[in-house]
């Protein structure tokens, strides 16, 4: 199935309503004040709530001020957004939960027991915030101070946070750390310095963590290196787990598969290629039961031009920019691909650097953000349904 869609230019603020429910096409981005046959908004169900995986999703850019640039899954059908601040917004009921002061220019956010912890690069490196979920700031914390002396440099998975919101896990250039919010304990659970690794591997690097297995477990890639050294092998991509206790240490290496990042949804574990090695598939790890997995996309060369795994972690969506943009949705479980969308502009502008693309799981809807990091031209929204 595929289906096209024209992004015209407009402003963000100026466009109509995207709404989106249980329809036979997808939405597509709708300019200015040109009418419009779609319903302005979807009324959830009687007994729906807001925050309960909605089965619905209406996205209206007009409730945010200033330009949109991003947004970050709050879980059950929530979005962080980040405009002139940060708005909590609830995509089934198309209303504004709460609002705070944007801490980053821009951050990776985990939903928690009770809350929230973004994160990402400040002034003075890597910050770490707690809201609860309300939007209220309950803790802030400065990584390098912690940390005295180390520093994480991933943006991406650089700070994990335990679903129960209990502790929170570094990747740094100098170890794994494993951070007790409650006590202010610091554990190092993988000290490069002391030639962290087995037998066979040697860690060089950490970009990345996620807790695992109802939080006993922390997973983690970066790069390593074979033990012993291997005439003319260059480091290679690893991922691996330890328990947070620091017991049971598991490397995996990836002799051709290079990680460019860790995405995390409720159920799994993402880890796209660099683009200049993307090859067509994706490497995922089940964070239940640790399990890694690898999907496949349409085309060998697809997902060098992003790579978007969905909130609850059952879809994938990848980007492929040609002068236009091609939006494909897959079923992780079948491998199936479930949705293509086309979209185009006048402006060539807004297609030279990737989207941000968000799957909400139980509306099974797509929303896309394009030139929210490009500051001379306005933000353009597009949504789009995929699957049954």
């Amino acid at each position: 199935m595929k289906k096209t869609s024209c992004i015209t230019l407009a402003l963000l603020f100026t466009l109509a309503l995207s709404a989106c429910g249980k329809t036979d096409s997808p939405v597509p981005a709708v300019s200015g004040n040109a009418p419009s046959d779609t319903p302005a908004v979807s009324v959830p169900a009687p007994d729906e709530q807001p925050g309960q995986s909605p089965s619905s999703c209406t996205f209206d850019p007009a409730l945010f001020g200033g330009k949109l640039q991003s947004c970050a899954y709050a879980g059950n059908g929530t979005l962080l957004v980040l405009a002139d601040k940060l708005y909590l917004y609830d995509t089934g009921t198309s209303s504004v939960l709460a609002t705070a002061e944007a801490p980053l220019r821009d951050f990776e956010a985990q939903a928690i027991d009770g809350g929230y912890v973004l994160s990402g690069m400040g002034d003075s490196g890597m910050m770490a915030y707690i809201y609860d979920s309300s939007l209220s700031l309950n803790k802030e914390i400065a990584v390098e101070e912690l940390l005295q002396g180390d520093f994480v440099v991933s943006e991406t998975g650089g700070v994990a946070a335990s679903t129960d919101g209990k502790k929170l896990a570094f990747a740094a250039m100098g170890g794994l750390y494993l951070y007790d919010l409650e006590s202010g304990n610091l554990t190092t659970l993988l000290d490069m310095a002391q030639n962290a690794g087995t037998a066979s591997i040697s860690v060089s690097m950490l970009n990345g963590a996620a807790f695992a297995q109802d939080n006993s477990q922390i997973v983690f890639f970066g790069s390593g290196n074979s033990i012993p050294v291997v005439d003319g092998e260059e480091g290679f991509s690893l991922h691996g787990s330890i328990s947070v206790e620091g017991s049971g240490l598991k490397l995996t290496k990836l002799s051709d598969y290079e990680m460019e990042e860790m995405q995390s949804s409720v159920s799994r574990l993402f880890f796209p290629q660099a683009f200049t090695q993307a090859n067509g598939t994706l490497l995922w790890i089940d964070r239940a039961t640790g399990s890694a997995n690898t999907l496949s996309f349409s085309a060998s060369g697809e997902g060098k031009d992003g790579v978007y795994g969905s909130e609850q972690g059952n879809y994938v969506a990848t980007a492929v920019l040609d002068g236009s943009l091609t939006v494909r949705v897959y079923d992780v479980a079948s491998g199936e691909l479930l949705a293509t969308e086309v979209m185009e502009d006048s402006d060539s502008t807004y297609f030279n650097r990737i989207p941000r693309i968000y799957l909400l799981d139980e509306a099974k809807t797509a929303v896309v953000v394009l030139g929210g990091s490009i500051s001379e031209v306005d933000t353009l929204v597009s949504t789009f349904e995929f699957g049954a």
